[in-house]
């Protein structure tokens, strides 16, 4: 394995110069990647910490159990990537696009999605409290068994989306679209769904305590609960 300095060195005469390699274990944190091209590079493990990652190409990467822990993905390209079981605590992902990538098992606790594509994305057990989707596609992603607590999805198009016994207790889902999503025993308690789009929504089970729903469209929602 090259060293760090090695791998900066390399990348800043070729920013393909890694792609489709094996990078695992490698540390680049607190590394300035600015458009670099990690297209199906393998990271597992990889410890990317602080981390600027700006405009990189990430997709189909494989980033499982890597750490990026307050690193900048802004308008990154992560399609497909796997971000199973990393620690994106406090990473920004503002205006990336990740559509079909996978983040079963990872911790997401204050990221930031703000306006990002994140259409059938897996986040199966995540751990995500207060968690920024604003504005973000999450349309057909799977959310089952996580904590959302205190998240943001204000504005986000989460059509079709299962969120199966996720917590959302205290979450902003104010004016987003959740036609037809699966709210089968989601924990909803104080939070904000005012002038959410529920339409066909399934909400078997569901704990609706000190619910906002104010303003709230509901044209066939099944199985609701009394509040």
């Amino acid at each position: 394995m090259p060293s760090k300095e090695e791998i900066l060195a390399k990348l800043s005469e070729d920013a393909h110069a890694y792609c489709s390699s094996s990078l695992v274990g490698v540390d680049l944190s607190g590394a300035t990647l600015i458009d670099v091209d990690f297209f199906d590079t393998d990271l597992t493990n990889a410890n990317l910490d602080g981390v600027i990652l700006d405009g990189a190409c990430l997709d189909a990467a494989i980033l499982e159990g890597v750490s990026l822990k307050k690193a900048s993905l802004k308008k990154a390209k992560l399609e497909e990537a796997n971000l199973s079981k990393t620690n994106l605590s406090e990473a920004d992902f503002s205006e990336a696009l990740l559509p079909d990538a996978t983040f079963d098992d990872a911790i997401l606790e204050g990221t930031i999605f703000i306006k990002c594509d994140l259409g059938n994305g897996s986040f199966y057990e995540v751990k995500g409290a207060g968690a920024k989707f604003n504005g973000s596609k999450l349309s057909l992603a799977n959310m089952d068994y996580s904590d959302f607590s205190g998240a943001d999805f204000t504005y986000c198009n989460m059509q079709f989306a299962s969120l199966r016994e996720t917590n959302l207790k205290g979450a902003i889902m104010k004016k987003a679209l959740l036609k037809e999503a699966r709210l089968i025993k989601t924990n909803l308690e104080g939070a904000d769904l005012s002038g959410a789009i529920m339409d066909g929504a399934d909400l078997k089970d569901a704990i609706l305590k000190d619910t906002n729903l104010l303003g709230a469209i509901m044209k066939g929602v099944k199985n609701r609960p009394p509040e």
